[in-house]
């Protein structure tokens, strides 16, 4: 897996039990798949081929609260790559230990830009993505 970067823990990440809201894990584990477009495809690749990414499922385990101040590290790597969709299995883990905060398999697909419908994953996608495969 690979380290796509750390989030402080800050109060509007908090929710009324003092803890980082489930709905933000959402968004923190969004920001390293967006890490991992920009690094390993690119987003004027993806425009000039005429694709999105679409997520069209995710499966979280929360394991452990964050709290205000907390430092989380996310980690990402690619389980699986079929014809049309593909599966990230991704962490946030409290920052310097092995200690896992949440954990997801996210499934996406590529679609065209102007259908929305799933296209096919072409070989050049397959072999950037291919390279952060666990």
């Amino acid at each position: 897996m690979i380290r796509c970067g750390e989030i402080i823990v800050r109060g509007f990440h908090i929710d009324i039990f003092s803890h980082v809201n489930n709905a933000r894990y959402l968004e923190f584990m969004e920001e390293a798949r967006w890490v991992v477009i920009d690094k390993y495809i690119g987003l004027k690749r993806m425009q000039a081929k005429g694709i999105i990414f679409v997520v069209v499922n995710i499966n979280i385990n929360y394991r452990r609260p964050a709290s205000v101040g907390d430092i989380l590290e996310l980690y990402l790597g690619l389980t699986k790559i079929g014809g049309k969709s593909a599966v990230f299995y991704q962490e946030i883990r409290l920052k310097g230990t092995e200690t896992v905060v949440a954990d997801a398999h996210v499934t996406f697909v590529f679609a065209d830009k102007n259908t929305g419908k799933a296209v096919k994953i072409d070989d050049e996608i397959k072999r950037l993505i291919g390279k952060i495969k666990i």
